[in-house]
């Protein structure tokens, strides 16, 4: 009889245990991991990347609230836009203009939150390294052709990202010295900017869920395609 209760308690005392070892790593990771590789921790803008940041960035598409208060916790100058609706396929919501960051930009962006904040922590840990890396200066000026823009995919008839505020096509950069790199003129030339170029399109696989460059297509021959949309790609 006795036997007979051990053996009927046992499924509790399987799920006690488990609970006490989930509560002690829980707590034991609270106290001694720093929060950048928690997957339960906001994330946050200047934080260097870590293994689980590309799941934090995937992860504020959940809440425009989170996403804004990371945003917010952030140094870029922003203003949150009014959510708008064009026609039945175009328009955006949560989505906010960048007004200052830590290059220039040109203006004219309008960038979902994931997106912006996407964009502002490739900008930050992706960019300026590899640029440093390469050509021992910081990139001042980032070329692109827009952000927003309610048009179909080139050569059907299917929404593109931009439709939503969620996508960016970067065509350039200027750095320090006032060099220019272009897409189009180097991404195949043999040089540094050809391998600058190359080495900032892989690292925005890390940030964003579709990157596409020129050997992608004849349609991205003089840019950079980043986008926050459903699918993950990088090519």
């Amino acid at each position: 009889m006795l036997l007979r209760s051990y053996y009927s308690k046992r499924p509790f005392y399987g799920v006690f245990i488990a609970i006490a070892i989930i509560a002690f790593g829980v707590y034991w990771a609270d106290k001694y991991i720093p929060d950048r590789y928690l997957p339960y921790t906001p994330l946050a803008i200047n934080d260097a990347p870590t293994f689980i940041t590309n799941y934090k960035i995937a992860s504020l598409k959940a809440s425009d609230t989170y996403c804004f208060s990371v945003l917010n916790k952030s140094d870029l100058a922003f203003e949150r836009m009014e959510d708008r609706k064009i026609g039945s396929t175009c328009g955006f919501y949560g989505a906010a203009m960048l007004k200052k960051s830590q290059v220039s930009w040109g203006g004219d962006i309008t960038l979902k939150c994931p997106a912006l904040a996407g964009l502002a922590i490739w900008e930050r840990h992706d960019l300026q390294p590899i640029a440093n890396d390469v050509f021992e200066q910081d990139v001042v000026r980032v070329r692109h052709f827009g952000t927003y823009s309610c048009r179909a995919i080139a050569g059907t008839s299917t929404p593109s990202e931009h439709s939503y505020a969620n996508a960016i096509d970067i065509s350039g950069f200027r750095l320090r010295d006032g060099t220019e790199i272009s897409v189009l003129r180097h991404w195949n030339d043999g040089t540094k900017k050809g391998e600058f170029l190359k080495k900032v399109h892989q690292s925005a696989c890390g940030r964003f869920a579709t990157v596409l460059g020129p050997n992608y297509n004849a349609q991205h021959k003089d840019h950079f395609h980043f986008d926050q949309g459903p699918y993950v790609t990088c090519r």
